[in-house]
């Protein structure tokens, strides 16, 4: 007899936390448990989105999703990124963590979700699945030291804790600016991505219209750069922010961004390919050809 798949309960998200910790968090060195990285994700709330493969009492797969809402051209869809795909060591290579993706990738298909995506540095696993590659998104580094601008209007860049900002100017300025985009509210401001510390949200600007803002994630002598958008006056300033303490700085970006541009055009970041984003689309609108150009920002994934 074969694992049962289900959705999971309080008790499931109770023993499930540590092993994921331990597989994704504490085996690499790194801190903050992902209860505390994604409170809206590992919750009692969410339980319909955590799914297991159970067998004898004891799980033995699991993976965790989180629904979401994107926008095209003006037009809705209705996404689910998954995450954490777990097997127990013992039990791996037994096609455990496939079932168990091909039943929440159909179940999600049945409730009118458009399509769903993961991120893996191993596409093919996901691939045998019919999970498509495709990803424009890319990584910049650089030392601070050799990327800072001379500054403008510094006084103007308020610095706040992502958690606490005022979300209303940040959501105007994302919809004013950007086309698509995924749709946030303010329990997405509480997430922290590995390997961050703590999120700071940087505002430049009193009005709308040309006003910018920075998300940034903060671990030792290493700041992430999720995003920079907004009126591109705004992004000398909030790079100077930016660049004034840490050794190193990481950005994730699009090529073609208003973001991407500007910082091609006025440091020396170093830009790589990073290909990791899965795609399975689940109903018609939202078919390869269209998705293929979509990027989800590193900050809202899972």
């Amino acid at each position: 007899m074969g694992a049962t798949i289900r959705a999971a309960t309080s008790g499931d998200l109770e023993k499930l936390i540590p092993l994921l910790d331990e597989e994704f968090i504490f085996g690499k060195g790194r801190r903050v448990s992902l209860a505390q990285r994604f409170p809206a994700v590992y919750c009692r709330e969410n339980l319909d989105n955590i799914f297991v493969a159970e067998e004898n009492g004891a799980v033995v797969s699991a993976l965790v999703a989180k629904r979401f809402n994107w926008l095209e051209n003006g037009e809705p869809f209705r996404g689910i990124m998954f995450g954490a795909v777990y097997t127990h060591p013992l039990r791996r290579k037994e096609g455990q963590a496939s079932r168990l993706l091909a039943w929440a990738a159909e179940k999600s298909g049945r409730d009118g979700t458009d399509f769903a995506v993961l991120w893996a540095a191993k596409s093919a696993f996901y691939a045998r699945l019919g999970w498509v590659a495709g990803d424009c998104g890319v990584l910049g580094e650089a030392a601070s030291h050799a990327i800072a601008v001379e500054p403008s209007n510094e006084d103007e860049v308020e610095v706040m804790p992502a958690n606490l900002a005022n979300l209303r100017p940040i959501e105007f300025i994302r919809q004013r600016w950007l086309d698509p985009l995924i749709l946030r509210n303010a329990g997405n401001y509480r997430q922290l991505p590995p390997p961050a510390e703590t999120v700071a949200l940087l505002r430049c600007g009193e009005n709308p219209d040309r006003a910018g803002y920075a998300l940034a994630g903060y671990c030792g002598g290493t700041t992430i750069v999720y995003e920079m958008n907004g009126h591109p006056d705004s992004f000398r300033a909030l790079w100077h922010k930016i660049c004034g303490q840490p050794e190193r700085i990481i950005i994730n970006d699009q090529p073609g961004s208003a973001s991407y541009r500007w910082l091609a055009g006025n440091t020396s970041v170093t830009w790589q390919a990073k290909p990791l984003a899965m795609w399975l689309p689940l109903s018609a609108k939202a078919d390869m050809a269209r998705i293929s150009g979509w990027y989800l920002p590193y900050f809202d994934r899972i």
